[in-house]
């Protein structure tokens, strides 16, 4: 036989609930410790959602203090809940490989995917060689004297190369002082036709002869066949003979102004704006390193070892901290851990590192959560005047990252087949 449980005088709050209690504190007690309600037992406020909850919380500091949006969990100071939104709620990125396409949530994920030569169109060499390009900018550009000792190195190589046509050596056979040359004063030559009779002047018709009767004159010029109508014996425009190079033009702008330090790999052994002759000094007969350091070598081959030995990076150094870490990937995710000591993430130059650290594969901009970006006044009474006053909740950053590309960047050449070693 079945028992039915009496209906008591106070029943639940919440619609879907069914039980009730003998007294109100008892229904208050059992809505705060119940894990089907969303109940705020210090406002006595019913809520839907816990969303909902933590909302309420957020903008209630007479209560509840500095309560977190996402979780509401309260905090005594702005510090402490900035430091908990910071390590416990961190938002996925969306970052994508510019090689492959694969998508990634932190930062330090497409580094590593980069790094170590994940990627099936971004190997780690070229990688490492984009880190190394913007170690060697970079190292340029600081001042004293870098870049000019720089151009010293190539300047020699610049200077044996004559890329005007005209150019050659005077022979003083038509030299003003020349005894070789006789001038003879010989009569102008009359032309055999008058320019009346080449070029006859054009008779302008008083009026343009009308348009054809089956032509509306009023959408003759709206028209895609509007030139075919209005002038049916023209010739149509010959496509170019060659197509517009960006390599091409490249090597134009180097003849007229020099090598483009920012976008070439005039250093690097593997590509092909490198030229060891570059920087060959023929006063000594020796091959100039490009780097800082002034290293000469004998023949291209000991120079490219060099390069591809002695300037690779074994190892990066934070900048705030001064910890030492074996690759880049390892870095990337200290300066992505917002709680720890280390504050290298909170600089103003942290873009300037990051896009360094990775070869410009990476930037970051600091901007403020989606969930914090509605952030309404609402008037809160003051316990301690007993006044209204408009208060708005804080609000907590995030680091945003974004992929880009750098400006040594080449898009990696498909080859279609092969045939006896070679490419075609």
């Amino acid at each position: 036989m079945l028992q039915f449980e009496a209906i008591r005088r106070v029943k639940c709050t919440y619609k879907d609930c069914v039980t009730s209690f003998d007294t109100e504190k008892a229904m208050r007690r059992h809505k705060k410790d119940s894990e089907e309600h969303d109940y705020c037992h210090k406002c006595g406020e019913d809520f839907d959602s816990y969303e909902d909850l933590a909302q309420h919380k957020a903008f209630r500091p007479d209560n509840h203090g500095m309560a977190c949006r996402v979780c509401g969990e309260e905090f005594k100071s702005v510090s402490g809940l900035k430091r908990h939104i910071e390590l416990s709620h961190k938002i996925d990125q969306k970052l994508p490989c510019i090689g492959c396409g694969e998508e990634f949530y932190r930062a330090s994920l497409l580094t590593e995917h980069l790094e170590f030569g994940h990627c099936p169109n971004i190997s780690a060499m070229q990688f490492q060689g984009h880190i190394v390009h913007k170690f060697l900018i970079s190292e340029l550009l600081k001042g004293d004297g870098r870049f000019d000792r720089f151009l010293q190195k190539i300047s020699k190589h610049a200077a044996a190369h004559d890329y005007d046509q005209e150019g050659g050596v005077s022979l003083g056979l038509m030299d003003d002082d020349s005894e070789a040359c006789h001038y003879e004063k010989y009569p102008v030559i009359a032309p055999e036709v008058k320019p009346e009779a080449v070029n006859p002047p054009v008779k302008v018709p008083e009026a343009y002869p009308a348009l054809p009767s089956n032509v509306n004159a009023k959408n003759i010029w709206g028209g895609k066949d509007a030139a075919k109508t209005l002038f049916p014996h023209a010739k149509a425009t010959p496509p170019p003979k060659e197509k517009y190079s960006i390599r091409k033009h490249d090597e134009q702008h180097e003849k007229e102004h020099g090598i483009n330090i920012l976008t070439t790999r005039f250093w690097d052994p593997t590509s092909t704006d490198y030229s060891p002759e570059r920087f060959f000094e023929p006063t000594i007969n020796q091959y100039y390193c490009p780097f800082i350091c002034e290293q000469t070598f004998p023949i291209p081959a000991d120079l490219n070892r060099h390069i591809m030995t002695d300037h690779r990076i074994s190892s990066v150094r934070c900048p705030s901290c001064l910890k030492i870490y074996k690759s880049a990937t390892s870095l990337i995710s200290h300066c992505e851990s917002r709680g720890s000591k280390c504050t290298v993430n909170k600089a103003e130059d942290f873009n300037q590192f990051l896009d360094r650290l990775t070869g410009g594969f990476l930037s970051v901009e600091e901007k403020v959560r989606p969930d914090h970006l509605h952030n309404p006044a609402v008037m809160i009474r003051n316990p301690e005047t007993g006044e209204l006053e408009s208060y708005k909740a804080p609000t907590v950053g995030y680091l945003q990252y974004s992929v880009s590309k750098p400006a040594d960047y080449q898009e990696r050449t498909k080859t279609a087949y092969a045939l006896g070693g070679g490419r075609i």
